[in-house]
């Protein structure tokens, strides 16, 4: 974000700083699924059979590694679902990678046949491409968790001006933009992840919107969901490529997606 200057700097001595990016620079893409659980009482069981997949499906090459997430004030439904995961592609073509992904002799097929796989009711499941990223360039932290806000019509230009405004109250450190590749049921056309390291990641796009000066423009963006998430693990493909970004790092009650 070499071009603004940061706002409203928010400090908060509970926050983690890290010297790295979780994301590598060869991101492409990601892989973008919505999820809820058929018996919340049977959440921990969800969440095992969630981090066996995710160990088994991150590889260098294709997807680099996993985040999981939940909104613990979600309803659970279609319309408003619970967790979110997103997957790193880092392939060179991210419309092929989660194809290779599911073809690759190595896909853990045989956890399809897990019971506990009854555990997870799909809402929605994606690839998308890449158009941009920025970062505040300040004070990195560890990530605590991400605002998703998934859209249709305008254009990446005015989802880059609500990125940078949104980056500049201090809130978030980092912000990327994704255009649909493919999905199911009825994806939408834009995935936008604001990404923040405060203690209570599920208030910071709320209180980054309280401290907007201006409102950006959204020409004709028609939003479909605007939600925050809070993280709760996270897999790396090559733990020997980032020595502060553990293989593994859970953060409260693990969930699942």
């Amino acid at each position: 974000m070499t071009n603004h200057q940061v706002a409203a700097r928010v400090e908060d001595p509970s926050v983690r700083r890290s010297s790295e990016w979780p994301h590598p620079r060869e991101r492409t893409g990601v892989r973008f699924v919505l999820t809820n659980v058929t018996d919340p009482s049977r959440a921990d069981d969800y969440s095992s059979w969630y981090d066996d997949y995710e160990r088994a499906i991150i590889r260098p090459g294709l997807l680099a590694n996993a985040f999981r997430f939940e909104n613990p004030g979600a309803a659970g439904t279609v319309t408003d679902p619970r967790y979110a995961a997103i997957y790193d592609i880092v392939s060179p073509d991210p419309a092929s990678a989660w194809q290779a992904t599911e073809n690759s002799p190595d896909y853990p097929t045989h956890l399809f046949a897990d019971p506990r796989t009854k555990l997870v009711a799909p809402v929605l499941r994606g690839s998308y491409a890449m158009t941009g990223s920025m970062d505040s360039g300040k004070d990195r932290r560890a990530l605590t968790g991400v605002h998703i806000i998934l859209s249709d019509g305008g254009n990446d230009a005015v989802r880059e001006q609500r990125a940078a405004a949104v980056l500049d109250t201090g809130f978030f450190h980092a912000a990327s933009r994704f255009r649909v590749i493919e999905g199911t049921p009825e994806p939408p056309a834009w995935l936008e992840v604001f990404e923040t390291g405060l203690q209570d990641p599920l208030s910071a796009y709320a209180r980054a919107c309280h401290g907007l000066a201006l409102r950006p423009r959204a020409d004709g963006v028609r939003q479909r969901s605007s939600r925050p998430f809070a993280l709760v693990a996270a897999h790396q493909a090559d733990p020997q490529a980032c020595d502060r970004w553990p293989t593994t790092i859970v953060q409260g009650r693990s969930a699942t997606i």
